[in-house]
């Protein structure tokens, strides 16, 4: 197979002109890309990804990889491995165009061995993964613990919140093509089936269930027989089977009779949620709109250190994703994706957990420079509240046009103490409750 990475392919007044579906080749990429991260990273046990195998579809999908390392990796390592893997993603997207898609972000949630079957490290996603290969023992003992775990109102609240934030009607725009190359005129149905409604089916399966549902086309597989309007189901497995060559899905106004269906499946999928003992947490009101649902959603009482932990659980390899994004790749696109991450990072790896940790530590509402104040010379070394304060001014500098992958690299060299700060607050709020999460 070439690598070559062309343009989309133009439209005509009888509509988009279909790429052929390409060979499926994630699992020749898996093989390579792991190798070579562990050639650079030896401390890397498995490769693992968000949803199952079968939801991978070739020259649509990403990969969600997630790497579990081996037990006790700490803060210095995972910078490590951070720009470790940073820098085998911009070899391969130079190597392997072909793979620009697959390659789009680093690893999201990655922990340590011991720390993925900790039960304070659980988090409702990891059922939703799939381990394809590395350390058999970690790979069982990994799927052991979950297998183990019983439903939880941990993962009601998170699967309540997930078709939260899905529900309600398509948002055009909010998920533009980057890196789709020949395939760009077939993303508006994969961005609305594959994106937006089947992790809210999947949510809903898994309430339904009181079950976590690994996959997206086994959720609709499931959702089926589990819900209203079948015919909905159908349609995408329709479209899926042909690699979105439906060139009449593509015109108006069926587009937008399509964008209605999928809106009026998810509102009859969770009016069925009702009763019956699938949700406890919330009242299901067939009348909530997507904005009271969002509303009842931020009601459930969460620990604030679970909050803590859920804010920061993408922070190991960021560096080395700012660090990828950086760079001048040819037939790479990362100006979004920066925007993407840096509008999001300074709250979420800053702010939000200094607050938490002063309310949890002080007991006030301080701000996050009085909190990063108290701590300084204290929990902290004068050098990293210094280089912290840095990292949050320049994590929440605002992007100029045009200057994405400055900024990308400016925060990227703020980095350093990152990961260290982090893991001392982290660790001091495990050390002060059971409740904590890794």
């Amino acid at each position: 197979m070439s690598d070559a990475n062309p343009l989309p392919p133009p439209e005509t007044d009888m509509g988009p002109i279909f790429a052929p579906r390409p060979l499926d080749d994630f699992d020749e990429f898996m093989a390579v890309y792991f190798d070579a991260c562990r050639a650079r990273c030896p401390q890397l046990r498995v490769i693992g990804g968000k949803w199952a195998r079968e939801d991978l579809i070739p020259g649509m999908s990403d990969f969600d990889t997630r790497f579990i390392a081996a037990a006790g990796t700490r803060a210095r390592e995972w910078a490590e491995i951070s720009v470790g893997v940073g820098a085998v993603h911009a070899q391969l997207a130079r190597s392997h165009p072909r793979w620009a898609r697959i390659l789009e972000h680093l690893p999201g949630i990655n922990l340590a061995a011991d720390e993925v079957v900790d039960p304070r490290a659980y988090y409702p996603e990891f059922p939703q993964w799939t381990f394809y290969s590395g350390d058999r023992a970690v790979i069982e003992a990994t799927e052991s613990a979950l297998a183990a775990r019983p439903w939880g109102v941990e993962d009601e609240a998170f699967h309540l919140k997930k078709l939260a934030a899905y529900f309600g009607p398509y948002q055009r725009g909010i998920d533009p093509p980057i890196n789709m190359g020949r395939f760009e005129s077939k993303y508006p149905l994969h961005s609305r089936y594959m994106h937006y409604f089947a992790p809210a089916v999947q949510a809903g399966v898994s309430l339904a269930q009181r079950r976590a549902c690994r996959g997206k086309l086994e959720a609709l597989r499931l959702a089926r027989n589990l819900f209203p309007r079948p015919e909905v189901i159908d349609q995408i497995f329709d479209a899926v089977d042909r690699h979105y060559e439906v060139p009449a899905d593509y015109a108006e106004p069926r587009l937008t009779r399509i964008e209605r269906d999928l809106e009026a499946y998810l509102a009859a999928m969770y009016a069925s949620l009702g009763g019956r003992g699938r949700v406890t947490l919330i009242e299901v009101d067939p009348a909530d709109d997507v904005a009271r649902l969002k509303a009842k959603t931020a009601k459930i009482a969460v620990d604030p250190r679970v909050t803590f932990f859920d804010s920061v659980r993408f922070v190991r390899l960021m560096q080395g994703r700012l660090q990828f994004y950086a760079q001048v790749i040819p037939g790479f696109d990362s100006a979004w994706l920066v925007r993407n991450e840096l509008g999001r990072m300074g709250g979420m790896f800053f702010e939000t957990p200094l607050r938490l940790y002063g309310q949890l530590r002080f007991g006030e509402k301080l701000a996050p420079a009085e909190v990063l104040g108290r701590l300084r010379g204290n929990v902290l070394s004068v050098a990293d509240a210094d280089g912290f304060a840095r990292f949050g001014r320049e994590a929440l500098t605002p992007i100029a046009p045009g200057q994405e992958r400055q900024r990308a690299a400016a925060v990227a060299a703020t980095y350093e103490p990152v990961l260290r700060v982090l893991e001392v607050i982290g660790d001091d709020l495990r050390g002060r409750s059971a409740a904590g999460v890794a």
